[in-house]
């Protein structure tokens, strides 16, 4: 039985698909965002409000840290605001050992076992308070979690140490960024996991290329976030932030939403090369994830390093 809610989407999709051509050849968008420079934001989550910094540490947004920072109350509550991302396994982590099972660096019969990602080490590239990294370890690989958020990395050390103790010896947590990490830790990987982080960040191709960087030869490459489409803002911003307010205001803008085509190419000039896409939905009346046919809303990538 379909749930409602897709039913929701498959019809909003092909509307809002002829409205962003509208939109193209009106070129409504230009006129939006001159109007805003001058009145001030009133299409809410259209464009970041905020002050720009003029010279950010790599990739770092001191106005994005600190926002973060205050969601460390509810990060670890399955029924709170970031409760979608305690289900989020269902597709992240069957993403990444799939991925890697169809590059050849773990056997394809392994892929349903708990013990599928043995001998595999992953860098978590803005891990946040740790809930992919606990996700990925239980699945036995060896998890190096990095986030600019001190906050954040705090939540997760205090989580692994109180909660899942059995995980310490496959986890370790550092506050960093990953273009600082990359530095010392060049060719390191075995796969970097870049998980709802993109839509974060100005400097993307920065955050990219570090991740490429931190990967072995022939290492595969994760992103996870959401396409830059009018179905994406009303899906991720206007119905979570401002209609139903379960996730706070300013959390996501649509001007930091980035398409897979573009993900690619900026990949692909650091000899990355993606290998697949996938479209993800969420069932917000389940709490459910699942994989579909198009990437029109959000979506995962893995692309391997050349």
């Amino acid at each position: 039985m379909l749930s409602p809610y897709y039913l929701i989407y498959l019809i909003l999709g092909p509307v809002f698909k002829i409205a962003e051509k509208l939109m193209i050849f009106l070129k409504v968008n230009i006129l939006v965002n001159a109007l805003e420079q001058h009145f001030g934001y009133f299409v809410i989550g259209l464009n970041d409000p905020r002050p720009k910094e003029t010279a950010p540490k790599d990739s770092v947004s001191q106005t994005e840290i600190s926002h973060m920072a205050k969601m460390v109350e509810f990060w670890w509550n399955p029924k709170g605001p970031a409760k979608m991302m305690h289900t989020f396994h269902q597709v992240r982590v069957p993403l990444v050992i799939e991925g890697l099972a169809e590059v050849g660096k773990i056997p394809s019969k392994n892929i349903t076992s708990n013990s599928a990602l043995d001998g595999i080490r992953i860098l978590e590239a803005g891990c946040g308070g740790g809930v992919l990294a606990e996700d990925l370890a239980y699945k036995g690989a060896y998890v190096v979690g990095i986030d600019p958020c001190k906050e954040m990395i705090d939540l997760a050390k205090t989580h692994l140490e109180t909660k899942s103790k059995d995980l310490k010896k496959s986890i370790e947590y550092h506050t960093t960024t990953v273009e600082e990490h990359a530095k010392q830790f060049a060719n390191s990987y075995d796969a970097v996991v870049c998980s709802e982080v993109m839509e974060h960040v100005d400097e993307k191709e920065s955050v990219l290329e570090a991740c490429v960087r931190c990967l072995k030869p022939g290492g595969s490459l994760y992103i996870t976030t959401e396409n830059q489409t009018m179905l994406s803002w009303f899906t991720f911003i206007l119905i979570p932030e401002y209609i139903l307010k379960f996730i706070p205001k300013g959390t996501h803008f649509y001007e930091k939403f980035i398409s897979p085509e573009s993900v690619s190419c900026m990949l692909a000039k650091h000899g990355c090369k993606t290998k697949r896409v996938r479209g993800f939905f969420y069932d917000r009346f389940r709490n459910k994830w699942s994989f579909i046919s198009n990437a029109d809303c959000n979506y995962g990538l893995h692309a391997v390093k050349q």
